[in-house]
């Protein structure tokens, strides 16, 4: 079984919120958009120990845009939930929540609404109930016993993980030592709090700790009176065989040390650690049949390798069953690229803040990608290229050279890309296809920056049919559907210039020949020689940079890039870089940061 989508109406910062989903799902977005109050609205229907009063939302609780919500106005919150057919405990409870349309569907919906039969407009938090039913009909309402078994539980952003696993009721070891007790004989346990007793009489054979435990008892009795005396005493542990059990604590350093001298990193693992345990043992006891696990902003207090370790094991390990997860589904909100790098490629879910509609969702599980573009895009988002998707803005370039020139060209001409939030990032080659879908899904704005190519006479350059291949991949992801007559048209435009200026508008830039080349043409000749002559070339090759110094429409285009590529293009850009002084970009580079510019 697994989510498949969320609607929220009204609620908080969702006006009107629907996002197609794949299982397991996690949110990224900037702060203060919504991504806790997604929990939330999901904790509404599937939170066991979210008691009815909590369900019982505030006026507060709608949509800001709403100003005073109406009679008509309702918060609702639904999910869906597909492929349960296979596990006949979870078809028998969601049996009866199928969609009249798609049995294959299930929902359940949360409603926050005025109560029936209220005379005029609601007036306050008292004039509204909620009702939480199944399918598409209201009668069909559902509680406890259904939350039970298709269970949420939540590990919030400001957890105390110290302190939880220090505290007998809230830790996740309470339930696991249980357990364990249970199957152990209360005779055998009488002989060990026996043990402790003795242990505990000798204890107070000392004088120092007699005098100790009675000074206690006498100011307690001073202070209070004698009925609030409560006899305190010096021990190791209650001495009940059936009180032993809360005695036991988990220790580290081969026992020396309690949880409580971990570090905050290593007491958040052991908390998942035994968290995760303890979802184990209620699945195997049959205690659920599928449990939602919401971890908010897990990336506290770990380092990047244990973040993405720790979260690579929970997507692709954990509660596997012949490669397919079905009992667990993992929902993380996280600000990292570090956990987003390991995420499931359809797993992200993208919120962003629309100027007047309130927060809006995109996910991956809906762009149309084929599984090479998967698994390709799986591959590049590694940590470094994973931060476009925390990016208000991408500019996608070929390579390193391109990646390290535009930053300072964007400064150059007085902009901040890391002020604006836009990243610049290489896809290694000319295969923009797959970058380019995952941004238009996602709402990204983005401009790609590629070289035209030219090749044989008589053929179209490389430049030209990369672009048409980007605008088809751009309408398409769009609209839904192979935009045939606008191919047609692009393709009827014979003039090139006219061509890459209507690509300029769905945000493809590209020069005449290379980048490297465009430069040379430019105003860059003095730093470009400079950088050449790094090289320490032979007397051959510096011959050739003289003369292109003395007269720069000498340059022969392939001894030029013969040189760059013996540098390393992206080691010639870095070192170009710091000698472009205050000059302005190419046209075409300065088009593409104003485009990305003017969308975010």
């Amino acid at each position: 079984m697994h989510l498949s989508r969320i609607c929220i109406q009204n609620f908080r910062n969702f006006s009107d919120f629907e996002a197609a989903l794949n299982g397991n799902v996690v949110v990224v977005g900037e702060n203060r958009v919504g991504k806790s109050n997604l929990i939330h609205a999901l904790r509404l229907i599937l939170d066991p120990t979210l008691p009815d009063s909590a369900r019982q939302l505030r006026m507060a609780d709608f949509w800001d845009g709403l100003g005073a919500p109406g009679s008509g106005t309702n918060i609702k919150v639904a999910i869906e939930l597909r492929e349960f057919d296979s596990d006949l405990d979870i078809l028998a409870l969601l049996s009866s929540f199928r969609l009249d349309d798609d049995p294959t569907t299930a929902r359940l919906t949360y409603e926050f609404r005025p109560k029936a039969g209220i005379e005029g407009e609601p007036a306050s938090d008292d004039d509204y109930e909620f009702t939480c039913y199944g399918g598409e009909h209201e009668s069909r309402t559902f509680g406890h016993a259904l939350r039970r078994r298709l269970s949420l539980d939540v590990l919030p952003a400001l957890r105390d993980a110290e302190n939880d696993l220090a505290n007998w009721r809230r830790s996740p070891l309470r339930p696991l030592v249980e357990t364990a007790f249970a199957g152990i004989q209360k005779e055998e346990l009488e002989a060990i709090a026996i043990a402790i007793e003795e242990a505990t009489g000798k204890l107070a054979e000392f004088g120092e700790i007699g005098q100790l435990e009675l000074s206690i008892g006498d100011f307690l009795t001073e202070m209070a009176g004698s009925k609030q005396n409560v006899n305190p005493r010096l021990g190791f542990a209650p001495a009940e065989a059936v009180r032993l059990y809360r005695s036991i604590q988990l220790l580290i350093d081969d026992g020396r040390r309690s949880i409580n001298d971990a570090s905050l990193g290593s007491a958040n693992l052991v908390f998942l650690t035994l968290k995760a345990i303890e979802l184990q043992a209620q699945i195997a006891q049959n205690k659920r049949d599928h449990t939602f696990l919401a971890i908010e902003e897990p990336e506290a207090h770990l380092h990047p390798h244990l973040q993405r370790s720790v979260y690579r094991h929970f997507f692709e390990t954990l509660f596997k069953n012949k490669g397919t997860q079905t009992e667990l589904s993992v929902l993380l909100t996280t600000h990292s690229p570090h956990v987003a790098s390991v995420a499931p490629l359809r797993s992200l879910l993208l919120l962003k803040e629309s100027n007047d509609d309130g927060t809006k969702g995109r996910s991956t599980a809906a762009i149309p990608l084929s599984e090479t573009e998967v698994a390709d895009l799986a591959r590049y988002l590694d940590v470094t290229r994973a931060e476009l998707l925390f990016a208000r803005g991408v500019i996608l370039v070929e390579g390193d050279a391109e990646r390290f020139l535009v930053p300072v060209f964007a400064e150059n001409l007085s902009i901040s890309l890391d002020g604006l939030g836009i990243s610049v990032c290489s896809v290694g080659g000319t295969n923009f296809g797959p970058y380019v879908k995952l941004l238009k899904g996602l709402g990204i704005p983005f401009s790609v920056i590629t070289d035209w190519d030219p090749i044989d006479e008589g053929s179209h350059p490389l430049g030209y049919n990369r672009m048409l291949t980007l605008v088809s991949v751009i309408e398409q992801v769009r609209t839904g559907a192979i935009p045939s007559a606008l191919l047609a048209e692009l393709d009827a435009i014979a003039d090139y210039d006219g061509f890459c200026d209507r690509c300029e508008g769905f945000g493809l830039f590209t020069n005449t020949a290379t980048l490297e080349v465009e430069l040379f043409e430019g105003d860059y000749v003095a730093p470009i020689v400079q950088t050449l002559r790094e090289g320490e070339f032979g007397k051959k090759r510096s011959s050739w940079i003289d003369g292109w110094e003395k007269e720069p429409a000498s340059l022969d285009q392939t001894n030029y890039l013969t040189l760059i590529e013996a540098i390393g293009k992206g080691r010639f850009a870095q070192r170009l870089c710091s000698r472009l002084g205050k000059l302005k970009p190419p046209r075409y580079i300065e088009a593409a940061i104003d485009f990305v510019v003017s969308h975010v």
